[in-house]
C-alpha cells in the first residue's frame, strides 16, 4: 500500500498560473490523493479559473484561504499542512509546470528524513507568452511546451547546478560543509511526520525572504537531509513580475538570530503549524 500524497500548491491571485499546475496534475502517471491550495488572501475567485478541470481530477480539492494582510508564505505552508491528510508533502509554487512523471519521480526518492527538491528552469516573457497561447487554443502537453521552451545552453547550466548541489550533499556528509545542498522553496517535498517535528515553516518571517533558508537550516539539525533530485524533463517556472520590494528582505535580522540559536535540540520553529503566531482566521473549503 502507498503512501497517501498531498500537494500543497502556494497562491496568491494570478490563477491563470494555478490551470497549469492542475493540468499538470491531471496527467500524472501516478495520481495524488489531494490538492490543497493554500492563499495567502487572493482577492480573485480561484472557482471561476478552475470550474471547468475540477470534473477532470481524480484527487480532493482542498482551499485554503487567510486574510491578505501582507506576504506570509511560511503560515499559508502552515495551513496547507496543516489539513493535509497525505502522508507525503510535495509544495509547489503556483507557477510551475511538470511533465507526467514528475509525481512518481518524486515519490521514488523519497525517504524518512529527506527533503527532495527539483530546480526549475525560469521561462522568459516571451516563452511563457508562448506556452499560454499554445495551451489556450490545443490539448495540455507537457512536451509540446518542452519543444517551446527547451535550449541547449540552459541545460547545461541547469545540470551543473544540480551536480554542485550533489557535491555539497556529499561534503556536508562527511562533515566538510555545516549544511549539504540548500533546498528550493518552488519546489520540495517531505513526510507530514518530518514536517511537524521541526513545527513547519516559522510564522514569525513575514514579508519576502529567509523562510525556506530557515527551515532548512532547522531541518539539517533534527537530523535530516537534503536531496537534489535531477530531471531530465524540466520543471518549468513561468515567467512573472518581479516585486522590486523582494530585493532586500526584511527578515534578515530575525534570520541571522535564529541561525545562531538552531541546534541540535533547538531546531523546531518558535511559531509554526502547531502554535501560529497570527490570530486571523482560516477558512477552508472542499472544491471537490
Amino acid at each position: 500500500m502507498r503512501d497517501r500524497i498531498s500537494v500543497i500548491v502556494t497562491v496568491y491571485n494570478r490563477f491563470e498560473y494555478v490551470r497549469n499546475v492542475i493540468l499538470s496534475l491531471i496527467n500524472q502517471t501516478l495520481q495524488i490523493d489531494e490538492l490543497i491550495l493554500a492563499d495567502d488572501g487572493s482577492k480573485e475567485n480561484i472557482e471561476q479559473y478552475i470550474k471547468d478541470l475540477i470534473p477532470k481530477c481524480r484527487f480532493s480539492i482542498k482551499h485554503v484561504w487567510q486574510e491578505d494582510i501582507g506576504f506570509r508564505l511560511a503560515r499559508s505552508r502552515n495551513n496547507g499542512a496543516r489539513v493535509a491528510t497525505g502522508d507525503f508533502l510535495i509544495f509547489l509554487d503556483q507557477d510551475v509546470i511538470f511533465s507526467k512523471t514528475f509525481i512518481q519521480k518524486v515519490y521514488d526518492v523519497r525517504k524518512k528524513k529527506r527533503i527532495v527538491f527539483v530546480r526549475g528552469y525560469q521561462t522568459s516573457l516571451v516563452e511563457k507568452e508562448e506556452v499560454f497561447s499554445y495551451i489556450n487554443s490545443k490539448i495540455f502537453s507537457y512536451e509540446k511546451i518542452y519543444n517551446i521552451i527547451y535550449k541547449e545552453k540552459i541545460a547545461k547550466e541547469y545540470k551543473n547546478q544540480v551536480i554542485k548541489d550533489k557535491l555539497y550533499r556529499i561534503l556536508y556528509w562527511f562533515k566538510l560543509r555545516n549544511r549539504g545542498a540548500k533546498m528550493v522553496g518552488m519546489m520540495f517535498a517531505l513526510y507530514k511526520v518530518d514536517y511537524e517535528a521541526i513545527n513547519g515553516f516559522d510564522d514569525n518571517y513575514k514579508g519576502w525572504g529567509q523562510e525556506d533558508d530557515d527551515f532548512g537550516n532547522r531541518f539539517y539539525k533534527y537530523g535530516g537531509e537534503v536531496y537534489p533530485l535531477m530531471l531530465k524533463e524540466y520543471l518549468f517556472h513561468m515567467y512573472h513580475y518581479f516585486d522590486p520590494t523582494k530585493k532586500n528582505s526584511s527578515n534578515i535580522g530575525y534570520y541571522k538570530k535564529r541561525k545562531k540559536e538552531i541546534n541540535n535540540i533547538n531546531y523546531k520553529s518558535k511559531n509554526g503549524i502547531f502554535n501560529s503566531i497570527d490570530c486571523d482566521k482560516v477558512k477552508v473549503r472542499v472544491l471537490k
